[in-house]
Order: C-alpha cells, then structure tokens, then sequence
C-alpha cells in the first residue's frame, strides 16, 4: 500500500496480455481503465515489461468503477 503517492506500479504478467504496451491497450479497449506501461522510467526499458503503472488521484467514485471493472479481468 503505498504511503505517500498517487501511483502504484503493478505485475500484469499473470494475465497473458504480452508487454505492459499490449496490456495497457487491453486495458483501456476492453476493460475501460488506463494504465501506464512504465518502460520509460528505467534506463533499460525492457526492465518494466511486466509492470503496469496506475494513478489513483480521483474521486472515490471513479476509483470504485475502475476497481469493479478490474475485478473483470479475474473472471
């Protein structure tokens, strides 16, 4: 749980989407949630492949929605 932070880096690899570039657009086509592939905050992009980046600075509201979309993913 992050402590002080609007973001939190995730491992998407478990859902079989490809890299965090194909997963993120999974995301936003199919699920309706944005996500950041974070390769370009390593040195060596390939370093973020499996790790997705979300920012939660929104109302509780749109935070529920994406989180019951999310929860789509698992089914």
């Amino acid at each position: 749980r992050p402590a002080g932070t609007y973001f939190v880096m995730c491992d998407h690899t478990g859902f079989g989407l490809g890299d965090a570039e194909s997963f993120c657009r999974h995301l936003v086509e199919h699920v309706g949630v944005a996500a950041i592939p974070p390769g370009s905050f390593y040195s060596d992009p390939a370093s973020g492949r499996g790790l997705v980046r979300f920012a939660f600075c929104k109302t509780m509201p749109v935070l529920e929605e994406a989180v019951d979309r999310l929860q789509r993913l698992a089914t």
